[in-house]
C-alpha cells in the first residue's frame, strides 16, 4: 500500500472512530437522567442542606444531569447537578411542592422515554383520634381506626412494641408502630400506644429501645 492511500485511509477511520464517539455521547446524553428547573431560581448548595454554603443561582427552565439523589430529608428531594463546567452542587426540589421536573428518572414508572414529568414524592399522612388504642390482644389489631390521606394505592404494616421502665409510668407499656408504603415508595411511619385486654406473649413484641421512628 502506497504512503498516499495509507494516509487517506487513517484519515477515514480517524473520522469513522470519531464520528461514533459523538453519536455515543449524544446518545447518552439524550438517554440521561436530568432535572428542569421549575421556579424563577433555586438555590446551588454545596451538600445537601438548606444551611450549606450556597454556590451559585439556577433558573427557571434550566437543564441539567442527576449525578446523585439525596432522599432522607423528610421535606425535600435532592440532586446533585453540575451547574458549571467542572463545578458540582446539590439543589433542593420540595417534597409536597416540586421545584423541578424529572427527565428519564429511574424512579419513574409507566412514562415514555424523554417525556418530563413530575415525580411523587410526599409522604403517606397517618390520623387517628386517640393516643390510646385498646383491643382484645395482638391478633385483633385492625386498621379501621386509621385515616391515612394518600393520592395512591398504599400498603400498612406495624410492629408492636414493649416498654418495660416508661419515663411516665410506673407500669409497663405497649407501643404499636403503623408503617404505610405508597405506590411510589414513600414512607411515613407512626407510634400510638396500645392496651391490651390479654396481654401478649414476650415473644411476638419487641423491645421499646430498638424502636426507629
Amino acid at each position: 500500500m502506497s504512503l498516499k492511500k495509507l494516509f487517506w485511509l487513517i484519515i477515514i477511520l480517524g473520522l469513522l472512530g470519531g464520528g461514533g464517539f459523538i453519536a455515543y455521547h449524544f446518545y447518552q446524553d439524550a438517554h440521561a437522567w436530568k432535572v428542569v428547573i421549575a421556579l424563577d431560581e433555586v438555590n446551588v448548595r454545596e451538600n445537601h442542606n438548606l444551611y450549606e454554603r450556597k454556590m451559585a443561582t439556577v433558573y427557571e427552565d434550566q437543564t441539567f444531569n442527576v449525578l446523585e439523589q439525596y432522599l432522607d430529608d423528610p421535606r425535600y428531594v435532592w440532586y446533585k447537578i453540575e451547574y458549571e463546567h467542572g463545578k458540582t452542587g446539590w439543589i433542593a426540589s420540595g417534597r409536597n411542592n416540586p421545584y423541578v421536573k424529572e427527565i428519564n428518572s429511574p424512579n419513574a414508572t409507566g412514562n415514555e422515554e424523554g417525556n418530563t414529568y413530575e415525580l411523587d414524592y410526599k409522604k403517606p399522612v397517618i390520623k387517628f383520634d386517640d393516643n390510646l388504642y385498646v383491643v382484645y390482644d395482638i391478633n385483633s389489631i385492625s386498621y379501621k381506626h386509621l385515616t391515612i390521606e394518600e393520592d395512591s394505592d398504599y400498603t400498612i404494616e406495624h410492629k408492636v412494641y414493649y416498654e418495660e421502665f416508661p419515663k411516665d409510668s410506673d407500669i409497663p407499656q405497649y407501643w404499636i408502630q403503623y408503617i404505610v408504603t405508597d405506590a411510589a415508595g414513600n414512607v411515613a411511619k407512626k407510634v400510638q400506644q396500645i392496651k391490651f385486654d390479654i396481654e401478649p406473649d414476650r415473644s411476638e413484641v419487641l423491645d421499646f429501645a430498638d424502636l426507629e421512628r
